[in-house]
């Protein structure tokens, strides 16, 4: 999941950062004591939860800001915390905002529970190979700037993290061997467009890893059917042989690993 902390206090955000990241070590958990900083992250990511501080001094009042979350960004996870309880206040925030209240010190068994209660339910992104490969964000297709990119992002997946050269992608995009400066550029300009998007759905950059002129994929930030599959767990036969089937260039990985 991808959370996004706010308090006014950095050893507070990054203790509630610690737990964050003990409770969901494969997900995105940013920090920030300036809710500019926030406001910020929140236009560039689709964030899951925020954990925010109610007490950021007398200038914001929480629930304003709650409210002016709730007016930017619609309707989305917020859990409060606060070191200072009032059993109004918080009546308040569950009745209208909130799907959590926690009191300081918070301790892992609460953010757990306040995590499992939450009401809009976490989304995530995910790679179907078997079928036509689409990479989704909960049940909608995730969309690139650029028509390519999802053909080139496929093509390093279906290469099980193994190097692939700059040329080999220029070949699969624009099925020829001349070369060029624009045509090389334009295989970069893909491979930025594809960490761009998948970076909205908190994936970070490096899941492309560019070393020395070729591109491989990380294959620890994805989920991924295929990977799934090679690494046991089972798949219908039928769905086997629709791997990756809008792709002509994946027949041989059909015809090698699935008959």
């Amino acid at each position: 999941m991808i959370t996004a902390t706010l308090d006014d206090e950095q050893l507070a955000v990054n203790a509630l950062l610690r737990k964050l990241k003990k409770i969901d070590p494969t997900g995105t958990h940013e920090g920030f004591v300036n809710l500019t900083d926030l406001m910020d992250y929140a236009d560039r990511t689709r964030i899951d939860i925020m954990f925010i501080d109610i007490d950021l001094g007398s200038s914001i009042n929480g629930l304003e800001l709650i409210r002016h979350l709730y007016d930017k960004y619609g309707d989305m996870n917020i859990i409060i915390y606060t070191g200072h309880p009032d059993a109004e206040y918080k009546m308040t925030a569950l009745d209208n905002f909130v799907c959590g209240y926690l009191v300081k010190p918070v301790q892992e068994d609460e953010f757990r529970e306040a995590i499992a209660h939450i009401r809009i339910p976490i989304r995530e992104l995910h790679v179907q190979c078997f079928g036509y490969f689409e990479v989704f964000y909960g049940t909608s297709p995730v969309r690139f700037d650029r028509k390519d990119s999802k053909e080139v992002l496929a093509f390093l997946i279906d290469k099980r993290g193994a190097e692939v050269s700059e040329e080999e992608l220029r070949c699969l995009v624009f099925r020829e061997e001349d070369d060029g400066d624009s045509k090389r550029a334009y295989v970069r300009n893909i491979i930025y467009d594809i960490r761009k998007t998948l970076g909205k759905y908190g994936v970070p950059k490096e899941i492309i890893v560019n070393s020395k002129g070729s591109y491989s994929i990380d294959r620890s930030m994805l989920r991924c059917d295929f990977y799934d599959y090679l690494s046991g767990i089972s798949i219908p036969s039928a769905r086997l042989r629709q791997y990756m089937e809008q792709y002509t260039w994946a027949d041989n990985v059909r015809n090698s690993l699935f008959g």
